[in-house]
């Protein structure tokens, strides 16, 4: 099924990637940082299932993105990576700010981002979809109208899926270029938040009406009682980005 597919794509692209990666950042950091010693700071999420989770018993950070993280680090020559939780909000700052050398954080491709960073071959690619609980009834996207939706500040899913429901008819048409999720008021609204557990907690409250994200983020905050909606949009590449 869905999950198990998405699970074994996880499992089977990592050994050719991390080649790729690590040809890539070998030639983006030496021509930007210092002789290579000691660790390399790496921004990487650490609320996100399976690709940056963060465990306060231990410590400790797992997930496809630690491992990529520590994999180009040791075949940098470094002894190690450094871990530093970003978010979807402050992630460019930090990279901008010299905060963290590197960023491996669900960090989605677009051509604005690439005139800006030296980025990664595509080592992930996701599309957005729409989780609900069960018991708001909502099936498909035609439900959403008059809904309230919640969003991660720093992404850009408000405006994709207003773009999708407009496209589907469902929300009247409205300047793309304009768009702000804080005051979009076209038949649908949306809440911002800073990290995706305050999200999944709105949702559970009632104070939204769905949870927008990447597929695969969305799956780690899945449970009983809740579902993700079948129908996706808006393919998410992720890249390393220097």
């Amino acid at each position: 099924m869905k999950e198990n597919g998405r699970t074994k794509e996880m499992r089977h692209m990592k050994k050719w990637l991390l080649s790729a990666l690590a040809v890539m950042a070998a030639v983006s950091l030496s021509a930007c940082s210092e002789q290579r010693t000691g660790t390399l700071r790496v921004g990487v999420k650490a609320d996100v299932a399976n690709f940056g989770l963060y465990d306060e018993e231990s410590g400790r950070y797992s997930g496809m993105e630690i491992d990529l993280a520590q994999q180009i680090c040791e075949d940098l020559g470094y002894s190690g990576a450094q871990f530093v939780t970003v978010t979807s909000t402050d992630r460019e700052e930090m990279l901008d700010t010299g905060k963290v050398d590197m960023v491996i954080a669900t960090f989605t491709i677009t051509d604005e981002r690439r005139e800006k960073y030296h980025i990664s071959p595509v080592y992930y690619t996701d599309s957005v979809a729409v989780m609900v609980e069960d018991s708001s009834l909502i099936t498909d996207m035609a439900g959403f109208r008059d809904c309230r939706v919640g969003v991660m500040k720093g992404t850009i899913h408000a405006r994709l899926f207003a773009e999708h429901l407009a496209r589907q008819g469902i929300i009247p048409a409205f300047d793309e270029d304009s768009f702000e999720p804080s005051s979009f008021d076209g038949g649908v609204t949306f809440a911002e938040y800073d990290v995706y557990q305050e999200i999944s907690d709105a949702l559970e409250y009632g104070e939204i009406d769905a949870f927008i994200a990447d597929w695969s983020i969305l799956n780690g905050f899945r449970g009983a009682g809740r579902t993700i909606l079948e129908e996706t949009f808006s393919t998410q590449e992720y890249g390393v980005f220097i």
